[in-house]
């Protein structure tokens, strides 16, 4: 049997107290492959790409300390990859030489099926890809991330299932901070199984969300931050440093199991170990239980969207574009434009728009909005 052990966004400004618990690296120690999403490159003098939100990279070390505990697999299909332009990615790809990389790179590259092979004889098969943002490959040309909705994903997994013994998508989407994943994403992920996927492992909001069995193959919709130092610790969402390991066991070929551990990470003492927190268990169980009922999973994806309307609202307004009557969000984007923080940047509506599921979110939020069906 092989044991394939999944973690979610990796980001951290030093390594050198970083930590993990004994059990976790046993985990580790007794896995075929372990594998996590990369957040962002590693320092390098690159030049920072022009785009909506801030660009990060993370320590030289970071790639090593992860190697160096048993790590054979990274995503590098995310939002940050590009972050520092080829320079960054092509640097964070050779600190990764030993080991594999996922979803960048030129096209050919970045639309790849990668495998390992495991100790028992099994083929396992990787495919990661992101949501369409800044340093997404939508057309040939260049380098990139592959991106979640190019009908070059679906023929990739076409053509791979009967390449391996069990096959993985890691895609990178969805809507920040959000504890459930939009339809459009559930849609995608379970066409995907439809397709050929073994098991669908998402990453990207930051924070956990449900995960599901379709068709006897899991869908996790999001593994929340494995360990990312936040930019502002003054003002970190709930359930930033909460996140869940994703255990598969491939007991023949495409014949796959999941379970779910969920891990935290400290942010002040570096240390990430398991999750035994009643409150967390029970929020889990509340994500899991919403997602199973078709009623409660719309009204609270429908409470989200509303929610974060005004939000998209302001950068609307931030990169130019005037969306109605003057309101707290359009002022706040102003003054801070006059402050020098991106007032009429184009490239905040640019995201609204070519990011799907800032776009998903905001149809659904204005449709509720304007009674429309």
């Amino acid at each position: 049997m092989a044991r394939i052990v999944l973690f979610g966004d990796f980001k951290v400004n030093q390594v050198k107290h970083l930590n993990l618990s004994s059990e976790l690296t046993l985990l580790l120690n007794s896995s075929d492959v372990n594998m996590a999403n990369f957040e962002a490159p590693i320092k390098t003098n690159g030049a920072p790409l022009k785009k909506s939100g801030p660009n990060i990279c993370q320590h030289i070390e970071s790639p090593n300390w992860l190697i160096d505990r048993g790590f054979n697999v990274v995503s590098m299909a995310n939002n940050h990859t590009m972050d520092f332009g080829e320079q960054g990615m092509v640097a964070t790809q050779k600190a990764f030489e030993k080991i594999v990389t996922v979803g960048c790179g030129p096209w050919d590259e970045a639309y790849c099926l990668k495998t390992i092979d495991t100790k028992d004889g099994k083929k396992v098969g990787f495919i990661a890809c992101t949501q369409c943002e800044f340093g997404t490959l939508t057309e040939k040309g260049g380098c990139g991330c592959a991106w979640a909705m190019s009908p070059a994903i679906n023929k990739l997994i076409v053509d791979s299932r009967d390449k391996v013994d069990a096959l993985i998508i890691m895609p990178h989407g969805g809507v920040e901070y959000m504890d459930m994943p939009l339809p459009e994403w559930r849609e995608v992920y379970k066409q995907w199984i439809d397709l050929g996927a073994d098991a669908v492992i998402a990453s990207h909001p930051h924070v956990p969300q449900g995960w599901e069995i379709y068709k006897n193959k899991p869908i996790c919709y999001s593994l929340g931050n494995f360990c990312f130092e936040a930019l502002k610790e003054n003002n970190v969402p709930k359930h930033w440093y909460e996140s869940l390991c994703c255990v598969l066991e491939v007991s023949g070929s495409h014949d796959i199991e999941m379970q779910i551990r969920p891990i935290k990470f400290d942010g002040k003492d570096l240390y990430i170990s398991d999750n035994d927190s009643q409150e967390f268990a029970e929020h889990l169980k509340w994500m899991n239980d919403t997602l199973s009922d078709d009623e409660a999973y719309k009204k609270e994806v429908n409470k989200s969207v509303k929610k974060l309307l005004p939000h998209y609202m302001g950068m609307f307004s931030r990169g130019g574009l005037v969306t109605g009557a003057l309101q707290k969000n359009f002022i706040k984007g102003f003054l801070e434009g006059l402050m020098g923080r991106g007032f009429f940047n184009k490239v905040h509506a640019l995201n609204n728009i070519q990011c799907e599921s800032h776009r998903w979110a905001i149809l659904r939020a204005l449709r509720l909005k304007e009674n429309i069906k």
